[in-house]
Formats: structure tokens, sequence, C-alpha cells
């Protein structure tokens, strides 16, 4: 039976530490391969602004990351990141109908091209999680 090639974009929550988002990477890869899956690439992009406040996150570390396997992996995938709180948001997509691992290009696959964005997130998380904690406070006065 063939495989079809996958990317799976998630979305992890911005006070993780590198520990423990090495920990969720590793725990999704376990469950790509124990299910008969292949990783063919997992690439961190790093911390980011999010389009829209996610679970009350202005930031969140984003990472792809591509896999080949059977149909009935991915919901197996996207049930065990629904359950993990550390996980924002999720999509996969398939991207192949058939994976051939011997067309698979062995150059590793980069990140976005670095920019400042993550060291601006960082402040800009400081700065918008006090002003949020604030507005929380004045809607608890208005109560």
């Amino acid at each position: 039976m063939f495989k079809r090639k996958y990317e799976c974009f998630f979305i992890l929550e911005p006070e993780l530490s590198e520990e423990n988002m090495a920990g969720v990477g590793d725990k999704l890869k376990g469950v790509v391969e124990t299910n008969g899956g292949t990783v063919v690439s997992y690439v961190p992009w790093g911390k980011k602004k999010l389009a829209y406040p996610v679970k009350k996150r202005h930031y969140g570390h984003y990472v792809l990351m591509e896999f080949a396997s059977d149909p009935a992996l991915v919901m197996e995938l996207e049930r065990n990141m629904r359950l993990d709180e550390r996980v924002l948001k999720f999509i996969t997509v398939k991207v192949d109908e058939k994976w051939d691992p011997e067309k698979e290009v062995s150059a590793p696959k980069s990140a976005p091209a670095p920019s400042d964005e993550e060291e601006e997130a960082s402040r800009e998380e400081s700065e918008e999680g006090e002003a949020y904690e604030g507005e929380e406070e004045e809607e608890e006065e208005e109560e």
C-alpha cells in the first residue's frame, strides 16, 4: 500500500520552554512513526504574532511537519493534537496522492527567512500581556 504525503502546520503556546516544545515535537513525531508513518521534515518557525487571538494568546510558536502515511493516521494525529492543551491550532493538508521516498530531496528544509520578528514578538507580548491583564480587571469591576 502506498502512502500519501501530508503537511501539518501547528501552533504551540508561546510560554513553552525549548524543552517543552521539543517534548511536543517528539510526541507528535512518535504518533506518526508508531502508526506506520514517516516524518519527512520537522521545522520550527519560531515565535510569531497570531492573526487573531487564540485561547487569549496573541503569539505562538509555529511548526511545520511533513509526513507520509495512510489517511487513518491523520485522524489519530489530529486527535492527539486536540487533546494536548499545548497545541493552540493545527491544520493538516494532503500534499501528494502518492509519496515516493526516492523523489524526496535530501536537502534539509529551512525555516522562513530570519527576522527580528521573534524579539519584537517577545517585547510586544509582554507589553500586551500587561495591558490585557488590566482589561480583565476593568471587566470584573463592571460586573
